[in-house]
């Protein structure tokens, strides 16, 4: 960012909430030690960040994990509410998709209620993809969809029948989790981020 470096004399790191937010579990969180960490956030919007020996993963631009296509759930009659893709991941998948659905918030919806079971199979079907594409040592789940009960375990349960015996991962419990950080994930890697540029340069592949 080199306007920014001349105006403040200062090293400038830029990247996405949601990659610090990875870069944080991945550095003292959950991901400690591990090679390659992904991170998704399910929230008022989806979208994942990977570090690969503690360098953010990108190209032109960073990933957009959210809107990858799903299959509709054979039951779900719902259309999807991404502006964009209309059934992408992000779109039946995320707070608002639940909240158009049911015309009320996830934490309002009681876990047995059928919507949980679409969500888990959206994102089951997107971590299969991400898991055969990169291979992480861990996923870790955050955002405020994800907070609710009994979510995760669904998931994980959609996630070992979508993949069968194609490939050996770690045991589930292990290889899906919650962010260790919580809430405090983003933050945490902002401070990360800047220590990395500051003492390193450009963190980014």
């Amino acid at each position: 960012m080199g306007g920014n470096e001349k105006r403040y004399s200062i090293p400038i790191g830029w990247t996405t909430d949601v990659n610090v937010a990875a870069l944080s579990e991945a550095t003292i969180g959950a991901g400690k030690g591990l090679n390659s960490v992904l991170y998704l956030t399910v929230g008022t919007g989806i979208g994942g960040g990977d570090i690969i020996s503690g360098r953010i993963l990108e190209g032109f631009s960073h990933p957009e994990m959210g809107h990858i296509k799903v299959q509709q759930h054979l039951m779900d009659t719902f259309k999807g509410n991404c502006p964009f893709h209309g059934n992408c991941l992000e779109g039946m998948a995320s707070g608002p998709s639940i909240e158009a659905r049911l015309k009320k918030k996830g934490s309002e919806v009681d876990i047995n209620y059928e919507v949980w079971d679409f969500v888990a199979d959206y994102l089951a079907q997107a971590l299969h993809t991400y898991t055969l594409m990169l291979r992480p040592n861990i996923i870790i789940l955050g955002g405020g969809v994800m907070k609710s009960p009994g979510l995760l375990a669904k998931t994980k349960k959609r996630l070992i029948a979508s993949i069968k015996d194609y490939i050996e991962i770690p045991p589930i419990d292990q290889y899906l989790c919650l962010p260790q950080l919580g809430d405090n994930a983003g933050v945490i890697g902002g401070f990360i981020l800047a220590e990395q540029e500051l003492n390193n340069g450009p963190i980014h592949e």
